[in-house]
């Protein structure tokens, strides 16, 4: 399964995947099942430093089994993730906020999630995972339907110490500031101005 994956990446072998420092998919007709596998591989791609995926043809699965097949450490490497023009869906932003809570792209600085139908739901469920990542300075969220509650729950800060804890039927209360962002991109979204 890794040699066809690789072939449809336009590598001739697997050691030629393990040894890339970058990797786009970009409408290579890759489906949700190659992008699972992708994942899977993400523990042995020590050097991988940008990961490109657009594959909308991929379907609406192909984030989440992407993100469910990176464990701890996957992609140690990584820098740069963009995921574009592809739908996440609620468990996709599930399995992604799983796979980084359990310390998957530890190394991660920019992530770009454009035109992935992120809506206010989605964001806060990601919302506490980013806030974890230590490295992370750019945040690209453009053109995504979430608004003022996505956005307040990415940037709000944590509860003062000694505060009561959340209802347990309630979100989960935020944890980190993203201290190290530096740049947030939220062109095209529904944040008011409020």
């Amino acid at each position: 399964g890794a040699a066809a994956l690789c072939r449809k990446l336009g590598m001739r072998s697997c050691k030629e995947l393990r040894e890339a420092k970058e990797v786009e998919c970009h409408c290579e007709g890759l489906t949700a099942a190659d992008l699972g596998l992708l994942g899977t591989l993400g523990s042995v791609l020590p050097v991988l430093k940008e990961l490109y995926l657009y594959e909308p043809a991929a379907g609406p699965d192909a984030v989440q089994l992407l993100a469910e097949g990176l464990g701890a450490d996957a992609l140690p490497a990584v820098t740069r993730l963009c995921i574009l023009d592809m739908q996440v869906g609620d468990a996709g932003v599930l399995a992604l906020a799983a796979a980084l809570a359990q310390g998957a792209l530890p190394r991660l600085e920019r992530l770009d999630l454009n035109h992935t139908a992120i809506g206010d739901g989605q964001l806060v469920a990601l919302a506490p995972a980013l806030r974890q990542l230590p490295a992370l300075e750019d945040l690209d969220l453009e053109s995504n339907p979430f608004g003022d509650e996505g956005l307040a729950a990415l940037v709000a800060q944590p509860p003062p110490a000694g505060a009561l804890p959340p209802p347990a039927n309630g979100p989960p209360p935020p944890t980190g500031a993203l201290a190290n962002l530096r740049r947030l991109d939220l062109d095209c979204t529904q944040i008011t101005d409020a």
